[in-house]
């Protein structure tokens, strides 16, 4: 039996961290998602949030904010793919306030409200909060 996970970070301009780690907690569409070794092979869709890598006793060591993105779980590595990270170490509420105020789109804004948040000690759902679909298009619309 293995005693740690394989964890990579990639973005679409390459790996932003790669780390073997005892276990991680994903910010899961449906509900957080811990992987620890010898974990079924799983894919999961992941929400705006934070990943946790957790150390031994459960605590956590290390955190990082993510964009909305995807999970391949398989063979003790666990590979997240989204647009974009930032370690939660390097950002504090004043810093994410200011990136938010100055985010190019609502996408952006929405990933820097939610670290404020976080920072705050708020905890909410992201992905639905954002208007995902135009109505114009025939599709879903998802609201506030």
């Amino acid at each position: 039996m293995s005693s740690d996970v394989k964890l990579t970070i990639e973005l679409p301009t390459g790996i932003f961290l790669e780390k073997n780690v005892p276990g991680v907690l994903l910010p899961a569409v449906r509900a957080p998602i811990e992987v620890l070794p010898e974990r079924a092979p799983s894919v999961f869709v992941l929400d705006y949030g934070v990943v946790e890598v957790t150390g031994r006793g459960a605590d956590t060591k290390e955190k990082y904010f993510i964009y909305p993105g995807m999970a391949d779980v398989a063979q003790n590595h666990c590979k997240i793919m989204t647009q974009a990270v930032v370690a939660a170490s390097s950002v504090n509420v004043n810093s994410a306030k200011e990136l938010a105020e100055n985010a190019k789109d609502d996408v952006e804004r929405l990933f820097y409200q939610m670290i404020v948040d976080h920072l705050r000690g708020v905890r909410k759902r992201y992905l639905r909060t954002l208007k995902v679909f135009a109505k114009k298009s025939g599709r879903l619309v998802f609201k506030k």
